[in-house]
């Protein structure tokens, strides 16, 4: 039998992962007939199925557990095989992959990322806004900003801000609506919020103060609710970043303060020494120590 291609294993850990053909060909970046086809193949040169179909959907066989574990083996030194040549790199340049949700992206790193490119034009940022937590130890992200502390012992942390959230309306809605009587719940009301897959601090909050009032949309991200806020559909629960400058939009004040939630950054330990990824974790904690007002909804701190 011929060796096995690892790009072949690559593809059926993908599918393990993720799922459905679908779902692993947006990982790796192909068209979902190019999954099966390998798939096909790989099943073909090991004369075995790989998954079987089952009431729930596909299965991995008993042959295709096999695999996948050595796979993940496989993954894991080459992986470790990467970051100690990565290691021998001179100077702040190559490529970083940073992720983080879609406001952090398009509110603080899209434009605060710029001074660090201009003192360092050999350095290259992939930036991936996603609220799915990308695993470290998987390689998926060099660095990662989440809100929650990581639990993976291979993850250096640091804590890097503290994000305050704020209940908005747009004047259009207040008008329209009136203001919300939050000793009632906010009873005759409309709200905005974020998917119930998302996992959220004021998910709770909101059922606390909002409980009556009538969910009309959801979405995964803070930016999409920040929009319907605007255009006058209903209330939202918003980092004070987005809110505050956000036009249209008028902070309420509910009985209940809204939570907070610290930002944490994670790099995995082979990498933090690196040139590129000790000069990228040094500006974030500048950038969002300058942006720490902003982020609570203080004024901005006199220098």
């Amino acid at each position: 039998m011929e060796p096995i291609d690892w790009d072949d294993l690559r593809y059926l850990l993908a599918v393990s992962r993720h799922g459905t053909l679908t779902a692993a060909a947006g990982v790796l970046g192909v068209t979902q007939p190019t999954v099966g086809r390998r798939l096909a193949a790989l099943e073909r040169q090991l004369r075995a199925r790989l998954f079987r179909s089952t009431p729930q959907g596909a299965e991995l066989s008993s042959v295709g557990e096999v695999l996948v574990r050595r796979a993940q083996r496989m993954e894991v030194e080459a992986l470790e095989a990467t970051r100690l040549a990565s290691g021998r790199d001179e100077g702040v340049q190559g490529r970083l992959g940073i992720t983080a949700s879609e406001w952090l992206v398009a509110r603080v790193l899209g434009p605060g990322l710029a001074r660090l490119l201009r003192a360092h034009p050999g350095l290259r940022i992939d930036l991936l806004a996603s609220g799915r937590w990308a695993n470290l130890a998987r390689g998926e992200a060099d660095l990662a900003l989440r809100p929650a502390a990581f639990q993976q012992q291979s993850v250096f942390q640091r804590q890097l801000a503290r994000i305050a959230y704020g209940l908005y309306a747009s004047t259009e809605y207040l008008v329209t609506r009136g203001r919300p009587d939050f000793e009632r719940g906010c009873a005759w009301h409309l709200l905005l919020a974020m998917d119930e897959d998302v996992p959220t601090a004021d998910g709770p909050w909101l059922r606390e103060v909002a409980g009556e009032a009538q969910v009309i949309a959801r979405t995964n991200g803070r930016e999409g609710l920040a929009a319907m806020a605007s255009a006058g559909l209903g209330l939202a629960c918003l980092p004070r970043l987005i809110g505050d400058r956000t036009q249209g939009l008028e902070l309420l004040d509910p009985p209940l303060p809204p939570p907070e939630r610290r930002l944490w950054l994670g790099v995995h330990r082979d990498l933090r020494h690196l040139p590129r990824v000790r000069a990228t974790i040094a500006h974030l904690t500048e950038l969002f120590g300058e942006l720490q007002p902003a982020l609570l909804g203080e004024p901005p701190r006199l220098s």
